[in-house]
């Protein structure tokens, strides 16, 4: 009896009360704005410098194609373990529980530095979009231009922004699904809008917006490339989606709130990455269609960045004011249905590692009234406006850089990569939680995924100062590793502090599915 009693007390609570009405159309809404595509063309296109000698549609194709075994796996995670942060939950009892506590604040940790980086490049989308308008139509589009430029109106207007996004969270939730359902159908007509203009641009806009059109195509001349050999100059081009598009787990970190089933996780996971990738390769296609890729080249070489933007080209070469504002503002929904998904999901991982006692129990606090993990989302917010304030109004903003520019590389090796192999130790040795399903085709799909991300890992970290901005010395390691290590530090923390305090060994909790 009085085991039974130390068992029940071993959850914060016995369901977790969040408001469950994700569909499968929802949750593919999230995984795409996780995934954070809308912003990848301007990455893929100022990368060509890198990579000039690569197969640039052919290399936007690959990049998600590459990645379907990924999804794949994400997908049956998410429909195998439907609970909050479904791919923590699956590697913490899979593996050592402290290495998935790591894991999960690694995906918190890191993403809540990315959301800085997007709330801040949001306003400099704007600031962008404006410029071309001011191309087109002077005064007063070029002073609203100048004012985006002001680092403490950078501060304000994304502090703002991401304050409402947050606000919403909480206190609306039940609506947050048609906020953001709202938000990424505009989002989506801006970028497919935008895709197909980009067919239609002339190099006599760019003149006209007062650059030197035959300057900058000789200036492709001058690039250096990464890669001599075109094969890897190709995958060179496609490491640099490797930024966004492995980031499947969207869907994932809601899967407790997803209705549907199966269906729901396979159009969620699978279907949001094959979605985006089609969006992405046309996008591409389009862009090189007009104009050709050594104006990309020439323009990362001269640091352009301006028109490495297919806003601000497509802005220039339309002076049709209605259009054009709606690109411009539409664009920065781009922005925003990235903020909503990863506010959704920061907040699931820190109150999915609470709710296993790993974390103070506060954090896994659910409001009564409203349905929404208060203190998760706050802490989102306090770290993310505090990082903003990093970026845009301190002499810090290099050093953070150099810690942002790590994000991704946190989220690739000791996140995606040990959920990975931890699908290959729960098949290989039949340890822990199992698939539904064929067990060697999912031990096949998670070597493939394995595969991938080790060229991406190798890519990355053998060319850092390329697509990380960093030098890769003790320091670095330091920076990608310190929220794993906290992890598994905080574990063994909070488990001896149960273990006096409360009289409970929390290592139970990650021996059963938590209750939802």
């Amino acid at each position: 009896m009085a085991s039974k009693k130390v068992q029940k007390s071993l959850f914060a609570r016995e369901s977790s009360g969040l408001v469950r009405e994700i569909n499968w159309l929802t949750a593919m809404f999230i995984s795409m704005g996780f995934i954070a595509f809308y912003v990848l063309p301007i990455s893929y296109l100022s990368g060509l410098f890198i990579s000039p000698n690569g197969l640039i549609v052919i290399g936007a194709l690959l990049s998600w194609i590459v990645l379907l075994p990924h999804a794949y796996l994400w997908t049956k995670i998410s429909e195998t373990y439907q609970r909050t942060a479904a791919d923590y939950v699956f590697a913490s009892r899979v593996l050592h529980p402290a290495i998935g506590v790591g894991v999960g604040l690694v995906f918190g940790i890191s993403q809540m530095i990315f959301d800085a980086a997007i709330v801040y490049d949001g306003v400099g989308q704007l600031q962008t979009g404006f410029s071309a308008l001011a191309v087109n139509f002077g005064q007063p589009y070029m002073g609203i231009a100048s004012f985006l430029t002001n680092p403490m109106i950078i501060l304000l207007i994304g502090a703002i922004t991401f304050s409402i996004v947050i606000a919403i969270n909480i206190f609306l939730p039940r609506f947050t699904n048609q906020i953001m359902g709202a938000i990424t159908i505009i989002a989506l007509i801006t970028f497919i809008t935008t895709g197909v203009l980009m067919h239609f641009v002339s190099p006599y806009a760019i003149t006209r917006a007062g650059y030197d059109y035959s300057s900058i195509i000789s200036s492709a001349s001058k690039a250096n490339p990464l890669f001599s050999n075109p094969a890897l100059a190709t995958i060179g081009l496609m490491v640099f989606t490797a930024s966004f598009l492995p980031f499947v787990n969207g869907a994932t970190s809601v899967a407790g709130e997803v209705k549907g089933g199966s269906k729901a996780f396979r159009m969620g996971v699978l279907m949001a990455l094959v979605a985006a990738g089609i969006l992405i390769t046309f996008f591409i296609a389009s862009s090189v269609s007009s104009l050709p890729s050594s104006f990309y080249i020439g323009s990362g070489v001269l640091g352009y960045s301006n028109l490495l933007n297919p806003v601000f080209d497509v802005v220039v070469s339309n002076p049709n004011l209605p259009l054009d504002l709606f690109l411009v503002i539409g664009s920065y929904f781009w922005y925003l249905a990235i903020m909503f998904a990863v506010a959704l999901f920061v907040s699931r991982y820190f109150m999915a590692v609470a709710f296993d006692k790993a974390l103070p129990t506060i954090v896994s606090y659910v409001s009564e009234k409203y349905h929404s993990p208060v203190v998760a989302h706050l802490i989102d917010e306090i770290i993310t406006i505090s990082s903003l304030v990093i970026i845009t109004v301190t002499p810090l903003s290099s050093a953070f850089f150099y810690g942002m520019d790590t994000a991704d590389a946190m989220a690739l090796l000791f996140g995606f990569i040990i959920v990975i192999l931890a699908s290959i130790v729960s098949i290989s040795l039949k340890r822990g939680f199992q698939f539904n399903g064929n067990k060697y085709f999912m031990l096949a799909v998670s070597i493939v995924d394995l595969i991938v991300m080790s060229i991406y890992a190798y890519y990355w970290f053998g060319n850092s100062t390329i697509y990380l901005g960093i030098n890769m010395n003790a320091e670095t390691w330091a920076i990608i590793a310190s929220p794993f290590i906290a992890g598994i530090i905080i574990y063994f923390m909070m488990r001896a502090y149960r273990l006096k305090k409360e009289g409970i060994d929390i290592n139970y909790t990650f021996k059963e599915i938590p209750p939802e």
